[in-house]
């Protein structure tokens, strides 16, 4: 049933989205801008980057909350320049792949329990101009066996010209835990200099949820418990800067007092 019911939400949403004030333009332009992570089985976890001319794949397994990743980096554009990943789990390290269409596979990275910072960028082929810098983060399954489970992930996406929204919106983003989905979109320099946010949560069955936008003025944040399907619309709000969302779910009516709360995190920078 759930995939019936996240179309019935995404009509819904879409509809809402429609009074958007204004058809923004991302400034500077978004397209080919993305990020995302998702875990696709119970030890199996995607995490995927994109800046127009550059894009990371890391493959990883989780064996309880110990993961490995393999990386695939490709430089799209034949432009003299690379692209360039600085990858940040047990330790940091720094990877590139030059020329137009080629991919470097990195194997042999330490695992790590601890969370993953991947930044995508282009750089110069002698490493010392990095632009269009691109992140995401993906937390610890070590610390939380709950974040393991399948289809918990976090993804945004800038649109491109091909893609038609009725609200004009510059950029989707979507974070997926347990049965709670936590998305939000926005429209760029409006007003001038700002981000303008409207964001919808979600229960798919009977669980606790929160959606919070961590730096947004007004603060915009929601929270609620229910027993079937419901959405609700946080309030609207502007953002400066990177826009910060974090979801969580927890159980509803449990019998342990304050029943642990699980949460993703995930940031949406501005293109540059």
């Amino acid at each position: 049933m759930r995939l019936i019911r996240i179309l019935v939400v995404a009509v819904t949403v879409a509809a809402t989205v429609a009074i958007a004030p204004q058809a923004a333009f991302a400034i500077p332009p978004g397209t080919g801008w993305s990020g995302s992570w998702k875990y696709t089985g119970g030890t199996s976890v995607q995490v995927t980057l994109d800046v127009p001319g550059a894009k990371l794949v890391a493959n990883g397994w989780d064996a309880l909350g110990t993961r490995a990743f393999v990386l695939n980096i490709t430089d799209t554009v034949a432009d003299g320049k690379c692209a360039y990943v600085k990858w940040t789990a047990a330790a940091t390290t720094e990877h590139w792949a030059c020329g137009n269409g080629t991919t470097t596979q990195v194997t042999g990275l330490p695992t790590s329990t601890n969370a993953v910072t991947a930044v995508l960028c282009r750089d110069s082929t002698a490493h010392n101009n990095k632009t269009n810098c691109n992140v995401i983060d993906v937390p610890s399954s070590y610390t939380d066996e709950f974040i393991r489970t399948e289809g918990n992930g976090a993804r945004w996406k800038y649109y491109d010209a091909s893609e038609h929204y009725d609200g004009g919106e510059d950029w989707g983003a979507w974070i997926t835990i347990g049965d709670a989905d936590f998305d939000y979109f926005g429209w760029d320099d409006s007003p001038a200099g700002q981000r303008w946010i409207k964001s919808w949560l979600t229960v798919f069955d009977p669980a606790c949820a929160s959606g919070t936008l961590l730096n947004a003025t007004p603060a915009s944040s929601l929270s609620f418990c229910s027993q079937y399907d419901f959405i609700d619309a946080l309030p609207v709000t502007n953002i400066t800067g990177t826009a910060w969302g974090r979801g969580c779910t927890w159980a509803i009516n449990s019998r342990v007092p304050n029943p642990p709360k699980h949460c993703i995190t995930v940031r949406v920078p501005e293109p540059s």
